[in-house]
């Protein structure tokens, strides 16, 4: 006797001491068998705290809360009728909280009892709204403030090009100095602008996944980007695998680091780059390789994250968003990228994404 009584107060503590909800519940079935409510079993103290319902023991989830919603009764009443447990996020709106649930039958099936594991989600969700309504904001500012800055940075491009073109005589050189000085900020700013667009659209673009041939998509980039700007890098490309994911995305990850990689390299007297995979247990890793002026690698927390830049615009153009869209691009395909390199002794940049 003394034994069962110390096991009992050893399950008590034990329940009571857990950080998460916990109860057990036996549901209530209409003439039809249609789950209309149920009564509270046990509960423990973490339960009390995290839905605000006190002295619920023996009382009906009814008693508490008249217009619970019915899906709550048909997810528990599914699960005393078939044994099948259930992992949801829900809201209970009489309570005015949000719920992560793990629910499952317990006991003897005739018993119609479920064992209920929760916590209060409310505030994370609350945040998730948050930064939902802050990224629509922010999406709306990126597309007004393209166009609106757009319409006169052309004017002002085109203006320049018209006064330099047709009005040189008129001009020394400082004047033409200054002229040329505008006529490139402008482009650059243009640039940058197209930048942040890819970052914000592309980082939303709706995953279309099918098999991709990374080989034949490598082959497609290089020729483009030759198309765009003859080079002398020597390009070997290595059987890669096809994988699946979204072509388009995976266009822009290759685009961007074999054409960092070729900028990157290209003032190396013998510009060289190898592009190749590897097995990597359950992902495929692909490595964009160059002997061009790498980087610090004390830096390289850096290089991923947007507008940082490890060489100066006179050194290397660029607006610092490509890197940060590859990253973001990955991580969609629940992967991961990463980076080597030092000064001078050329860099490698490669991402992981599953088989």
């Amino acid at each position: 006797m003394d034994v069962a009584l110390d096991s009992t107060e050893k399950y008590r503590i034990l329940f009571d001491s857990i950080d998460e909800g916990f109860c057990i519940i036996e549901m209530l079935f209409d003439e039809q068998q249609k789950p209309v409510d149920y009564r509270f079993l046990e509960v423990n103290k973490s339960f009390e705290m995290q839905t605000g319902l006190y002295n619920a023991v023996g009382k009906r989830m009814r008693e508490f809360a008249p217009d619970h919603e019915e899906h709550w009764f048909e997810i528990y009443g599914n699960i005393a009728l078939t044994g099948k447990s259930a992992r949801f996020e829900n809201r209970a709106e009489q309570l005015h909280r949000w719920y992560d649930v793990y629910a499952f039958r317990f006991g003897d099936p005739q018993n119609m009892q479920v064992a209920i594991l929760f916590n209060d989600i409310t505030q994370r969700k609350r945040a998730e709204e948050l930064l939902k309504i802050a990224n629509k904001e922010l999406e709306a500012f990126s597309y007004s403030v393209s166009h609106d800055l757009k319409t006169p940075l052309r004017i002002m491009t085109s203006l320049a090009k018209i006064l330099n073109k047709d009005h040189q005589t008129g001009l020394n050189e400082e004047g033409k100095h200054l002229l040329q000085t505008i006529e490139h900020s402008a482009e650059k700013m243009s640039r940058l602008i197209d930048a942040l667009l890819s970052f914000s659209i592309l980082g939303k673009k709706e995953l279309q996944k099918a098999p991709v041939d990374l080989y034949k998509l490598t082959e497609e980039v290089v020729g483009e980007l030759y198309k765009i700007a003859p080079h002398t890098a020597r390009i070997i490309i290595h059987p890669l695998p096809v994988v699946k994911g979204d072509y388009e995305l995976l266009y822009h990850v290759m685009y961007n680091l074999i054409s960092n990689a070729i900028k990157y390299s290209s003032k190396t007297p013998h510009p060289r780059i190898e592009i190749a995979s590897e097995d990597a247990g359950g992902m495929v890793k692909i490595s964009i390789k160059d002997n061009g002026a790498g980087f610090d690698a004390r830096f390289v927390h850096k290089l991923f994250d947007a507008f940082q830049r490890l060489h100066s615009q006179e050194e290397f153009e660029g607006s610092g968003v490509g890197l940060a869209i590859v990253e973001r691009i990955i991580t969609r395909h629940e992967g991961k990228v990463g980076a080597e390199g030092k000064i001078n002794e050329g860099a490698t940049f490669h991402f992981s994404i599953p088989k």
